[in-house]
């Protein structure tokens, strides 16, 4: 895995400009700090830097356009049987078993991207789906081409205790919150790491 500059989250930069709950202002930004493409490959869509972003930056703001009972290949999930359909660009985000990304819940009731290492413009921009599922539906077979690829995107159960966004703390808080429903391994660093 590349190295990984892990911010602490109250480091993590807060965009100057959302000072209220304007989602137009969210979706500025977000036109302004990255571009959907195809990634030429069998991963169809993906999200790109459209400048170049520090650890700690916020990269794109995830805005929920609905709500959902059951789990997809487009949702991410928000809590226990809670599965979120974000708007573009956040919809076509790509997984990495080393990505360049982590979430944080954001004011909008979805998450926010932050860099957790250095960004380079036109780089595609992904983070770790296990970081907020319980189990992955959509992906099975993970096409990250990583030097460290689990070969599955698997679920936050199958994640490496020593993940560093684990152990950072970058992942849904809903895990962070109810560690009990998580494999004993799992859910005591979860009780260790979310306090």
């Amino acid at each position: 895995m590349k190295e990984i500059v892990m911010v602490p989250k109250s480091r993590v930069k807060k965009c100057g400009s959302i000072l209220s709950d304007d989602v137009g202002c969210a979706r500025r930004i977000n036109v302004r700090n990255v571009t959907v493409r195809d990634t030429g490959g069998k991963k169809g869509r993906g999200v790109f830097a459209a400048r170049r972003f520090l650890p700690g930056e916020i990269v794109a703001i995830g805005l929920v356009q609905r709500l959902e009972k059951v789990r997809t290949e487009y949702t991410i999930q928000m809590d226990w049987n809670v599965h979120a359909i974000f708007e573009e660009p956040a919809i076509f985000s790509n997984h990495s078993c080393d990505p360049n990304l982590a979430i944080i819940p954001n004011r909008f009731g979805g998450y926010s991207f932050i860099a957790i290492r250095e960004i380079s413009p036109n780089v595609e921009v992904t983070w770790d789906y296990a970081t907020s599922e319980t189990e992955c539906v959509g992906v099975s077979t993970c096409l990250c081409s990583a030097a460290q690829c689990r070969g599955t995107v698997g679920g936050f159960p199958k994640l490496p205790r020593d993940h560093p966004l684990l152990t950072s703390a970058f992942y849904a808080p809903y895990l962070q919150r109810n560690p009990r429903h998580l494999p004993r391994e799992i859910g005591m660093l979860a009780r260790i790491v979310g306090s």
